[in-house]
């Protein structure tokens, strides 16, 4: 077979490709069928991804010159293209070398951590997700953009999907107890995860402090394990979008007493370090100045108004109107009737809108006058 020419070759379902702890001579790109990617764990075999047409595997033991960290099986019936040492390296080496040898070392550098976290594991889960979730960080903070080929958006954070399955190749340890410590740690505002087109990522939010903080909570996370998990709670968003709600209202439904205090708890020390962040002004309560409806003076004092009054006395004052209270606003007056306005309208109407100078005087006066006594007479007539 030439090195620079793949060939195919098909494989039956469940057939073996290769062996965890084969040397890695060959790499193959997914032509047809899909692929199972597999490792033993106590004697159980995991399938740590499943991969079909476009996808390549079994690179990284030709570019960290390691042997195979885990097997690979035919899961369908499939055709495969095969990768020779050659041509993977051949592929990288064109690009510019410094991304050739910085792929070198990364693969390498992964693949010792695995095998290092294998071997000297103490029995703390905990750490060894935190460890290798920072090793996952070095090594996409460094990632050097393509020098060639299409200029794409980086992805925002570690993929999840990617990090689960990496982990579990490392310890024997099922996806509930993954998501469980994921969702500790962004409890105690280590890690922030995002969806993204349907893809979850992983960010590290003090990537400087991380390990040491996590370090830190690793007693309290690994003794809750069997006994309470995180994933019994649910934070402000998940309740909300459980019951169709807004998280805006349901802090507001905390801040007034509405919620029972057996419900909301607050992690000990992840929240004296936050504290402690914050500062003392920051929890220090500042009064907030409000205005009756028979105080309010200018167009700016619509931010004491309720939106669904606002939203009355928009559509009655018609859009004309409406232009010239945004164009004399302030920032919070504008932003309030923006708030008030549907966005299409909205749009519309500051396309029209003159700008400040061009504005009469008298005439926004008169507007505004109106705007003051039509929510004073919707409010009163309330009453």
């Amino acid at each position: 077979m030439s090195p620079l020419k793949p060939k195919s070759k098909s494989y039956s379902k469940g057939e073996l490709i290769f062996r965890e702890g084969d040397m890695g001579d060959f790499a193959y790109l997914v032509h047809k069928g899909s692929v199972n990617i597999v490792k033993e764990i106590n004697g159980v075999k995991n399938v740590l991804a499943t991969l079909g047409p476009g996808e390549i595997f079994g690179e990284m033991a030709i570019i960290s010159r390691n042997t195979r960290v885990a097997g690979a099986e035919a899961s369908t019936d499939c055709i495969l293209l095969i990768l020779t040492s050659k041509l993977v390296l051949l592929l990288l080496k064109k690009s510019h070398p410094t991304v050739f040898h910085l792929a070198r070392v990364l693969s390498s550098r992964l693949a010792a951590a695995d095998k290092k976290i294998v071997e000297n594991r103490s029995g703390n889960t905990w750490m060894t997700l935190c460890r290798l979730l920072n090793l996952k960080h070095r090594i996409f903070v460094n990632e050097p953009a393509p020098v060639s080929g299409p200029a794409r958006d980086k992805d925002p954070g570690i993929c999840h999907k990617e990090f689960c399955a990496e982990l579990s190749s490392i310890i024997n340890i099922s996806d509930f107890e993954i998501e469980r410590m994921l969702k500790a740690a962004t409890s105690f505002n280590l890690i922030t995860m995002s969806t993204v087109s349907s893809r979850v990522f992983i960010e590290i939010n003090d990537p400087e402090h991380f390990l040491q903080v996590a370090d830190s909570l690793s007693k309290d996370v690994n003794n809750l394990s069997g006994k309470l998990c995180y994933t019994d709670y649910i934070d402000i968003n998940d309740f909300s979008a459980m019951f169709g709600s807004l998280p805006e209202l349901i802090y507001k439904k905390v801040g007034v007493g509405d919620f029972p205090e057996d419900i909301c708890v607050l992690h000990k020390d992840a929240t004296s370090k936050w504290v402690k962040n914050k500062g003392d002004e920051y929890f220090k309560e500042k009064k907030r100045v409000r205005k009756s409806v028979e105080e309010l003076e200018s167009i700016d004092d619509i931010v004491f108004v309720d939106l669904g009054t606002l939203k009355q006395v928009f559509n009655r004052l018609g859009y004309y109107k409406l232009g010239i209270l945004l164009s004399t606003a302030g920032e919070e007056g504008r932003a309030r009737i923006l708030e008030a306005t549907p966005k299409k309208i909205a749009n519309a109407i500051m396309k029209e809108s003159k700008g400040a100078d061009a504005i009469d005087l008298n005439e926004a006066d008169e507007v505004e006058e109106e705007l003051l006594d039509m929510i004073r007479e919707i409010k009163l007539s309330k009453k």
